[in-house]
C-alpha cells in the first residue's frame, strides 16, 4: 500500500505470536500484542529517526469530503466496498514493507491466499531491547506458514542462531466496533477485506481528498480514534493517559487496491512529556509467479533445532520513538 492510513494499530499482534511470552520493553509489544490487547508496548523507545515520513512520498492535491475531482465523486462506503471486492478477487501476491520512526529494521511481508510470511533483518540497538536479549544486536528472522511432517503450521525461524519454534496464527478477526484503527498496524500480513468492512460499518474512515503517492493519484481516506485505557493494560508501561491514533489510507482508483498506510500514534510519558511514533506500510501487488508465491511461506532449514516458543521472538514492531 502506498498511502496514508494511520488508524489501524494494535490488536493484530495478539495473534501473531500467541505462544510467545510477553517480554519486557516496548519492542516486545509485537509479541504481547498477539494476546489480545496484552501488547508489551514498551521496549522500542529510543531516539532516532527512520524513513517513515510520508512527506517525500505523498503530495496532497485535495481535501475535504466535497473536494473537487477524484475524491469528491466517491463516498467512503463506495471506496471501501470496491477495495474489499478488489482484495477478494485478486490473485496477486501482496507485498508489504513496514517502516518505523524508531530505529528498528523494517518488516517485509508477503501474502498469497491463505499463506503468509513476515521477515525482519538488521540491527536493533541493545538499549532499545532491554529485557529481550534475543532482540539485541543483529537479527535475522521470519515467521509464517510452512509444512512440517506434512502438516501445515505457523513457524518462527531465527536464521542467525539456527533454531525455530512454533508460532501463533497470523491474522485477526474483527470484533464488532471494538475493532480499532490500529488493529492492522501490528497485525503482520493484514486481512484487509474484513477489517475494512468492519471499519466502514463502525464509521472509522471517511474520504478526505486525493493525493499523489509515488506519482500515482490516489483516493485518501482518514480516521482517528482514542484508546483511553491503553496504558492501564500494561503492568509496567512507560506512559500514561490515552493513546491517540490517526490513520490515512491511500487507494489506487484504477485497481482499488491500497498502496500506502500511515499510522501516527500519540500519548505521554508518565511525567507528561510527549511520546509518539509513526508506522508506515507500503503495499505492492506482485504477479503470482512461482518465485513470488514462494515468498509467502517460510521453510525450516535442515539442521535447525526446534526450541520453545518463548526462547526468541521477532519480528519486533515499535509503536513509539522516545524524545
Amino acid at each position: 500500500m502506498n498511502g496514508a492510513m494511520e488508524d489501524l494499530l494494535r490488536e493484530g499482534l495478539d495473534r501473531l505470536t500467541a505462544e510467545v511470552g510477553v517480554p519486557a520493553g516496548i519492542a516486545g509489544k509485537a509479541r504481547a500484542h498477539l494476546r489480545r490487547r496484552k501488547i508489551a508496548v514498551r521496549a522500542a523507545l529510543a531516539g532516532g529517526t527512520a524513513a517513515v515520513t510520508a512527506a517525500a512520498v505523498v503530495a496532497a492535491t485535495g481535501t475535504g469530503q466535497g473536494a473537487p475531482g477524484l475524491a469528491g465523486a466517491h463516498t467512503a462506503a463506495y471506496v471501501i466496498s470496491n477495495v474489499e471486492n478488489a482484495l477478494a478477487a485478486t490473485n496477486e501476491v501482496v507485498q508489504t514493507e513496514t517502516f518505523f520512526s524508531a530505529p528498528y529494521p523494517p518488516v517485509i511481508g508477503w501474502v498469497y491466499r491463505t499463506d503468509s510470511r513476515l521477515a525482519q533483518s538488521g540491527f536493533i540497538p541493545p538499549a532499545m531491547a532491554q529485557g529481550m536479549p534475543w532482540a539485541q544486536g543483529r537479527v535475522n528472522w521470519a515467521v509464517g506458514t510452512t509444512r512440517v511432517h506434512g502438516r501445515r503450521i505457523y513457524a518462527r525461524i531465527d536464521y542467525r542462531h539456527h533454531r525455530w519454534a512454533n508460532a501463533g496464527i497470523l491474522g485477526f478477526a474483527p470484533s464488532g466496533c471494538a475493532t480499532r484503527l490500529d488493529i492492522v498496524e501490528f497485525n503482520g500480513p493484514a486481512n484487509w477485506a474484513p477489517y475494512l468492512r468492519q471499519a466502514l460499518a463502525c464509521g472509522l474512515f471517511k474520504v478526505t481528498g486525493h493525493a499523489q503517492v509515488n506519482g500515482v493519484e490516489t483516493i485518501k481516506l482518514t480516521g482517528s480514534m482514542t484508546e483511553r485505557h491503553f496504558w492501564s493494560q500494561l503492568p509496567h508501561g512507560e506512559g500514561s493517559g490515552p493513546l491517540q491514533v490517526d490513520a490515512a489510507l491511500y487507494v489506487n482508483p484504477k485497481t482499488y487496491l491500497p498502496v500506502l498506510v500511515i499510522w501516527n500514534n500519540r500519548t505521554h510519558y508518565r511525567d507528561g512529556r510527549p511520546l509518539d511514533g509513526t508506522v508506515r506500510e507500503d503495499i505492492t501487488a506482485l504477479p503470482p509467479t512461482p518465485g513470488n508465491i514462494a515468498k509467502a511461506n517460510v521453510s525450516v532449514p535442515s539442521g535447525f533445532r526446534k526450541v520453545p516458543s518463548s526462547t526468541f521472538g521477532g519480528p519486533v514492531w515499535p509503536y513509539f520513538t522516545s524524545g
